[in-house]
């Protein structure tokens, strides 16, 4: 009969504890030269806080450069707050994810319209998500004041 009243007490703890991914509404803007940033993947790689990694989330900008994350595993939308490693790369959006890049000789990089300076893909960039999430987590980049460098250089 007491585990009769237990459960409800369980179930609610439960729920209000969560598994440990109460998750924001993190959204934003990526912007290359003035111009916004289509079909720019953004990853969001969560900084361990203690043996704690949150989990990735990622995004993928639309024609106006807007994008919203979603938990990679999960996918539920949004993040969890915290400290993160940014990495913004383009993809084709024609390539087809069936075809060796390699094999097919893809040139990649030379397809890309935009200038994605280095520091956006070797993990230098850093944005904390606030409690109560953001609508402003904005990239801006200007090739004039950016290196290129390729990666391991």
């Amino acid at each position: 009969m007491k585990n009769i009243f237990l459960l409800p007490v369980v179930v609610c703890l439960s729920a209000i504890v969560g598994c440990g991914s109460n998750t924001v509404t993190v959204s934003g803007k990526i912007v290359f030269d003035g111009e916004p940033g289509q079909n720019i993947t953004v990853l969001f790689q969560g900084k361990a806080v203690g043996n704690v990694v949150p989990e990735a989330a990622v995004g993928q900008t639309d024609s106006a450069g807007a994008y919203s994350l979603f938990l990679v595993d999960s996918k539920k939308k949004g993040a969890m707050p915290g400290e993160y490693v940014v990495y913004i790369s383009w993809q084709d959006p024609n390539h087809d994810p069936s075809v060796d890049i390699e094999a097919a000789d893809y040139k990649f990089v030379d397809k890309c319209p935009y200038k994605i300076p280095t520091r956006a893909r070797n993990g230098e960039l850093m944005f904390t998500i606030p409690p109560e999430g953001t609508k402003e987590a904005n990239f801006e980049f200007d090739s004039k004041k950016e290196s290129f460098k390729p990666s391991g250089v």
